[in-house]
């Protein structure tokens, strides 16, 4: 009887130590992936603690050349189809030439997508890196009940050259050399206070940079500071633009960082 009392004690012994060793073994995975894990953070706030955006291109993602523009007769010569398509009946449209956002004075308005002698004589006065809006107003046709609404489109257009200005080692190139230049100082950003950057510079028709020029600020003066200085500074040449008759000419390009915005 002792005996067998001997042999279950020394089995549960032998069970609990195996469920002890058991247990360590699960905490000393668990440290383990805690250990990883934090390692990993380490690695992770090495990296900017806010998205920052860059982008070099015309003033605005839709685009039309001067050619096209100063030979266009209707808004549907120059307009993409997917916002045209949508139109029933045009109630009026105008064209009006922007000081880069911003709505000038210059302006003129007709009844539907035909352009008016006025509209015309406007749009002959617009150059390369111009901008111009288009306002449409007109009636669209509900697709569930068949009746027509009122609906309006308002793009934002940049006037380029027919063959627009290239940094010679690719757009990519260029963006990752602009982060490379001022990571040091994004990482010590407040995203909090961050504001959408914007300067101007012109590629002239030697492929040279000119004309930089801060229009909007990052919120951050050193930032703005260094961008300036990079797109001054940065390696390599650039392609000038050319017109129709393959003339180089000057063009203007925006470079956007910070935060997206108009």
């Amino acid at each position: 009887m002792k005996k067998s009392i001997l042999i279950i004690g020394t089995a549960f012994t032998t069970i609990s130590l195996m469920a002890f060793g058991y247990l360590n073994t699960e905490n000393t995975a668990t440290q383990c992936s805690s250990q990883e894990i934090d390692s990993n953070e380490a690695n992770i706030n090495t990296e900017p603690a806010v998205t920052f955006f860059y982008d070099v291109d015309s003033r605005f993602m839709s685009t039309v050349t001067k050619e096209k523009l100063h030979s266009a007769t209707s808004i549907l010569d120059f307009l993409p189809k997917t916002q045209t398509d949508q139109v029933e009946v045009y109630q009026s449209v105008q064209v009006i030439i922007l000081d880069d956002y911003h709505q000038t004075n210059q302006k003129a308005t007709g009844k539907d997508e035909m352009l008016t002698t006025s509209q015309l004589n406007l749009l002959q006065t617009v150059d390369y890196s111009n901008n111009i809006l288009i306002r449409a107003d007109f009636q669209q046709k509900n697709n569930v009940t068949g009746e027509l609404g009122h609906n309006y489109f308002t793009p934002h257009i940049t006037i380029v050259p027919e063959k627009e200005a290239e940094y010679i080692y690719g757009k990519e190139q260029l963006i990752n050399y602009l982060k490379t230049g001022s990571q040091e100082k994004i990482n010590l950003l407040n995203p909090g206070k961050l504001q959408g950057g914007k300067l101007y510079f012109t590629v002239t028709k030697k492929g040279t940079i000119a004309n930089v020029k801060l229009t909007a600020t990052s919120g951050y003066p050193t930032i703005d500071d260094t961008m300036i200085e990079l797109i001054k500074n940065n390696p390599g040449k650039w392609l000038p633009a050319e017109n129709a008759k393959g003339e180089k000419v000057d063009q203007k390009l925006v470079f956007s960082f910070g935060t997206i915005g108009c």
